[in-house]
């Protein structure tokens, strides 16, 4: 069911969910997410990456997704820096490329492995 979405509504949903990162990002430490701060790192940018690589379908697209994800992710770290009660962290940038990493494997296992499979029943 969640894979026969359209390109525009993983781009209504990217966006949606971008915008709910930012704001998790930017107000006084909640409760939000996991203990680990770098795990809400990682799950949030791999969230972000699915939903923005759904929306796109090149793999120019995926590298410009990718670069622009981690463009936003510093631009989270850059706000927090200018806040009195966040602080501002070159690790979690890591993690969130740690996410987008993730995603790109895993989509690529899952492709190789589908690959395979259609090929075997053509043998």
């Amino acid at each position: 069911m969640f894979l026969n979405l359209s390109k525009k509504t993983y781009k209504k949903l990217f966006f949606i969910t971008a915008g709910i990162v930012l704001v998790l990002a930017l107000i006084p430490n909640s409760d939000i997410g996991t203990s680990s701060d770098k795990l809400n790192h990682i799950i949030a940018f791999f969230t972000l990456s699915l939903l923005l690589n759904r929306a796109s379908s090149t793999l120019n697209a995926r590298l410009r997704n990718m670069l622009a994800l981690i463009i936003f992710g510093i631009s989270i770290e850059v706000f927090q820096y200018f806040t009195t009660y966040r602080s501002s962290d070159y690790k979690d940038v890591v993690a969130d490329g740690v996410g987008i990493l993730l995603f790109q494997l895993l989509l690529s296992l899952y492709r190789a492995y589908k690959h395979g499979r259609a090929y075997m029943r053509g043998v």
